[in-house]
Parts: structure tokens; sequence; C-alpha cells
């Protein structure tokens, strides 16, 4: 009977955890014969951690992430052209709240996306709000979120994000119409939101790709301020792991 009380009562107070978990806490409490104060610590500690679960749950859903990898498995020994030690110091997030971009330049399968969805993971895990897009995918958010609620939604997770994950910028050719979007875009998020950036383009084509010199000068003198630039190197991964099905 009092337990069902207490259940009721942190259901008043919103401890779901306490709620669903009461009775294992208190046989577990009655077997290690704890104070009543280390009780009530510990159960108030694992209602934080459970509340902080699930808002990393919730905040990874919105993110976006095509896939969910941190730094645990990341092989330095491949990619060998940033170290461990500069990954540790990124994980640190301070260029967040510095409101820097991390630029990854390089050629496919060297790991650059892959980067960047783990500094996604570790941001989330801090408590950051993270979006990530490719830019095949922001342009089309661009283009037509004045027609579509699917886009509209999707464009106001990029503006209100504290971290945005930009992918594969130069992959595909965009029109002059969409490089504009793109540069009112960075120009709207300059020094409010933190960026990473992959590319297979050096800055010097990105003028080529957005078809316009003038229109390549500002974006790149935005996205410069502030900013890191990492340049990749080293063989396909997905060329080097390849699996194959006959074994000759």
């Amino acid at each position: 009977m009092l337990n069902q009380e207490l259940k009721e009562l942190a259901i008043q107070l919103n401890l779901n955890n306490l709620r669903d978990n009461l009775d294992d806490y208190l046989s577990n409490a009655e077997q290690s014969n704890v104070s009543y104060c280390e009780f009530l610590k510990n159960v108030f500690k694992m209602e934080i951690e459970e509340r902080e679960a699930k808002k990393y749950k919730m905040r990874l859903k919105k993110a976006s992430l095509p896939y969910h990898k941190d730094f645990s498995d990341f092989d330095f020994n491949f990619q060998k052209s940033i170290s461990k030690k500069k990954i540790n110091i990124l994980c640190e997030m301070q260029w967040i709240d510095r409101l820097f971009k991390l630029i990854f330049l390089g050629p496919p399968g060297i790991g650059k996306t892959r980067i960047m969805v783990s500094l996604g993971v570790e941001a989330l895990k801090k408590g950051y709000d993270v979006f990530f897009v490719s830019m095949t995918d922001l342009i089309d958010i661009l283009k037509y979120r004045k027609d579509s609620y699917k886009y509209n939604l999707l464009y106001k997770r990029i503006l209100n994000a504290q971290v945005l994950l930009l992918d594969e910028i130069g992959y595909l050719p965009i029109s002059k119409e969409e490089a504009n979007l793109f540069f009112q875009l960075i120009s709207k998020l300059d020094e409010k939101v933190a960026m990473v950036i992959t590319s297979n383009k050096t800055f010097s084509e990105w003028t080529e790709f957005l078809g316009d010199p003038a229109l390549a000068t500002a974006v790149l003198d935005r996205l410069s301020f502030r900013c890191e630039i990492f340049n990749l190197t080293g063989n396909s991964y997905r060329l080097e792991k390849r699996e194959h099905l006959f074994n000759e």
C-alpha cells in the first residue's frame, strides 16, 4: 500500500523513473543498508540520468544523422592526416562556444563524413542541438521551404541548431539561383551557429562550383572567419576495406 502511494506521488512530481523502478530501488536499499540520505541521493541521481538520456535521444532524433558512431572505434591508423590529440581537443567542444567552423577537405572515402558525424554525436552527448544535412538536401530545403511544411520545418531546425553539419559541398553542380540561396543562408548563420563542413573541392575550386567569382569570395569570406581547415589525405577506406564475393 505504501509503495503504491509513493508511486502516485512520483507521478504527481513527474518522477517517472522513480515510479517505474521504485520496487527495485527499495529492495536494493534494504540489501545494501544505505542511509536515508544515500538512498535519496541515488534516487535523484538516477532520475536525472534518465531524464538526460531521454533528452539525448530526442536531440539525436532531431539531428538527422545518417548513422550513429562516436570516436571509440575510429581508425586513426588508417586516417593519419588528423591526430588523435586534435580530435580530443575538438571533442572538448570549445569551438562550438566560440562559433567556429571546422572544414574538412579531401577526396571521397577518406573519413570526412565519419569525423563530422562523430563530432556531432559528441556534441549531442554534451547537450548541444545538432542538425546534419547534405548539400543536395540543403538546396532542396532552401528552394522549396516556402511551399512545403516538411522543408520549412527542416529549415527552422537549421536556424535553431547550435551545430550545423553540412556534408558534401561541391559534389554536384548547383545553379546560380541555388548558389545565391546558399550564400543567403551562410550569411544568416554567420557568427550565430557553429558548423562542420565537408567538401571534395579545394577553396580555389569553389568559384567553378558556385558559378560566380564574387559570390564564391563572399561565401568563403564568411566561412573562413573563425575557421579551422583540415586537409585530409589518403586512400578510400571503402576501397581498401571492400568485401569480395570471390576469393581468388
